[in-house]
């Protein structure tokens, strides 16, 4: 029985070991407590995201906005006094399950490839249906009778709940023109597909037309490489030519994403206390602060060239 319990806890089953001990009461709350400020903690750190990629921006805002809404929920939870029944533990699990599942995909729209997120928007769009069919399935499991909440939180919930699923059966038509601009741009037979008009209304369409921004969807394009390898290599050389592409727009130098650095090497720091010989003077063999170079080719502080001058009077 106790291993059992061990294990569940392990895959984030806090309901299950409840069950398992028959323990209701003061043992319930730690578990209540830290579960809603998880809730709370996934929806600041969403909330701090600030912008996300053009192509999925209208689906990013709407689930942040969702998620805050339910920000007046966690507080009265938070506040209640008696402790919370299993199936509200459970709700909450299941509620945060969603939420990092909707952080990922809204990570993803925050600091992705613009061009990869344009050119997969169908799949990105796939993704967005699964978070909302995961809320939705949250949403409807809420024990309204359990949690002594206000009602108007409850019709708050069942009215996001309808919302849900309007928009998993919903679909928005994307920007067409963007859409017929990624088809040219990446066909094999159109001839069209190096008109510089077209790149160039592809690069202000996708906020790629500075320096900076190519630096960092540089970087970006980067990442998604080593996250995804080898896998799907023909779109990743796709996306790389097209960046290459706003590159030529701008003025950049084109060169190997892959290794050429983004950021300017640093020069690494000597770790030698040796000064080099050429920084010594010939004669006083101490480092020169201000050196000149005499007739003879040799290179010594100024200061000394009276000296220089009567050893080299003596030789005569």
């Amino acid at each position: 029985m106790t291993m059992d319990a061990k294990r569940k806890e392990g895959e984030g089953g806090v309901v299950e070991i409840v069950e398992e001990g028959n323990v209701l009461g003061a043992s319930n709350q730690p578990d209540k407590l830290d579960v809603v400020e998880e809730l709370v903690g996934v929806v600041e750190s969403v909330a701090r995201f600030g912008d996300y990629r053009r192509t999925q921006r209208k689906e990013c805002c709407g689930i942040v906005r969702r998620m805050k809404v339910l920000l007046p929920l966690f507080e009265e939870i938070r506040d209640l006094e008696k402790p919370l029944p299993e199936a509200g533990v459970a709700w909450l699990c299941n509620l945060k399950k969603a939420f990092l599942m909707a952080k990922k995909l809204l990570k993803t729209c925050n600091e992705g490839s613009k061009i990869y997120l344009a050119l997969e928007s169908e799949a990105v769009t796939v993704k967005f249906y699964a978070v909302y069919e995961k809320f939705s399935q949250a949403l409807d499991g809420f024990p309204s009778e359990a949690l002594e909440v206000s009602d108007e939180m409850k019709e708050q919930i069942e009215l996001m709940s309808v919302q849900l699923r309007r928009a998993r059966k919903r679909t928005d038509t994307q920007d067409i023109e963007l859409a017929m601009d990624m088809m040219v741009v990446f066909s094999k037979t159109d001839d069209r597909n190096a008109d510089s008009a077209i790149i160039e209304r592809l690069a202000n369409k996708l906020a790629l037309h500075t320096i900076e921004d190519l630096k960092i969807e540089t970087i970006a394009v980067r990442n998604l490489v080593r996250e995804r390898g080898r896998q799907n290599a023909e779109t990743t050389q796709k996306i790389i030519d097209l960046l290459n592409k706003f590159k030529q727009v701008a003025g950049m130098e084109v060169t190997n994403v892959l290794e050429d650095p983004v950021m300017p090497k640093m020069l690494e720091k000597c770790t030698s206390l040796i000064i080099p010989h050429e920084f010594l003077c010939p004669i006083t063999l101490e480092i020169m602060t201000d050196p000149v170079i005499v007739a003879s080719g040799q290179v010594i502080s100024k200061c000394l060239i009276p000296l220089y001058l009567h050893f080299l009077c003596l030789g005569k």
